[in-house]
């Protein structure tokens, strides 16, 4: 869902971003290959698109690294951000954003939202051809959500030190500034008195229902923030969500189950902190002694 960017820094950005033209982005090497696709971005180019967009891979691809050889071809879409369970012809995973102009920050929340479902191997979600197992979608989004929170930042300190062209390190404390925003907002918030676990016991089958309920993705999701960045190496385990293809199918513990199983027992204490988190998902385990 896109949102209204925060100003700072943004107009010596887009002066920044005319000095640019006739510079070339800092080269990177075995990076996941993105290649951008001409559209309606507004004043900015393809080939600048795309060198922030190898940033916020960049900056995720540490936790992820199976998926660095993906490659990933991203198209301008007036309907939203998504990415396609369907790749393309030659195999790419297929990402559409709805940002224009030089919103590095909008871009950042978005494709790296994007990434995260790739990560989380959302392919398994089509259990049959043209089927799809929909009830624990709300779940993968709301990952994705912390984790495009998380990305924000990871671009802020990456951008202090290595910005995709010298002229743009000014824009850093733009990403931090628009993650603070995001998360300050109302809607994120629980009600006074509330517990999380009075809250998913409120909202759990209007999620399971509809998984894109933003404001309830969001505010669950900040949250899950918090854990990731007290233990910031747990943004691993979410690359081993929906790893067996059979687990969206099953029941949302079975489904907690599942990644648990599948997670190095180094992440399985961050699981548990997740099913603690949700109020008594199988949270009596104890996590195992590294």
């Amino acid at each position: 869902m896109q949102r209204v960017s925060t100003f700072v820094g943004l107009a010596m950005i887009l002066l920044a971003a005319s000095a640019a033209v006739a510079t070339e982005a800092i080269p990177r090497a075995g990076a996941m290959e993105i290649r951008v696709e001409a559209g309606d971005w507004g004043d900015v180019r393809p080939r600048d698109i795309e060198a922030v967009l190898k940033t916020v891979a960049d900056a995720l691809l540490p936790s992820f690294p199976q998926h660095a050889a993906e490659r990933v071809s991203v198209a301008y879409s007036a309907a939203g951000p998504s990415v396609l369970l369907e790749k393309s012809a030659t195999g790419a995973h297929r990402v559409f954003l709805n940002v224009r102009d030089a919103r590095w920050d909008q871009f950042t929340y978005q494709f790296s939202h994007e990434l995260c479902h790739i990560f989380t191997n959302h392919e398994h979600r089509e259990i049959a051809p043209g089927v799809l197992a929909r009830d624990h979608q709300w779940f993968e989004e709301t990952l994705c959500e912390a984790v495009s929170l998380a990305a924000l930042e990871r671009m802020a300190i990456r951008w202090e030190q290595s910005p995709p062209y010298p002229g743009w390190k000014s824009y850093a404390s733009a990403f931090r500034d628009y993650a603070q925003q995001l998360r300050d907002e109302q809607h994120r918030r629980l009600l006074p008195n509330e517990t999380l676990g009075q809250w998913f016991a409120a909202n759990r089958e209007a999620l399971e229902n509809n998984p894109y309920l933003r404001q309830k993705n969001e505010l669950l999701a900040v949250k899950l923030l918090s854990l990731l960045e007290a233990a910031p190496d747990s943004l691993e385990a979410i690359g081993y969500l929906n790893a067996e293809p059979s687990a969206p199918a099953e029941s949302f513990a079975a489904y907690l189950e599942s990644w648990y199983n599948c997670c190095p027992p180094r992440h399985r204490a961050f699981v548990i902190q997740v099913m603690a988190l949700l109020d008594g998902l199988q949270h009596d385990r104890p996590a195992p002694v590294l």
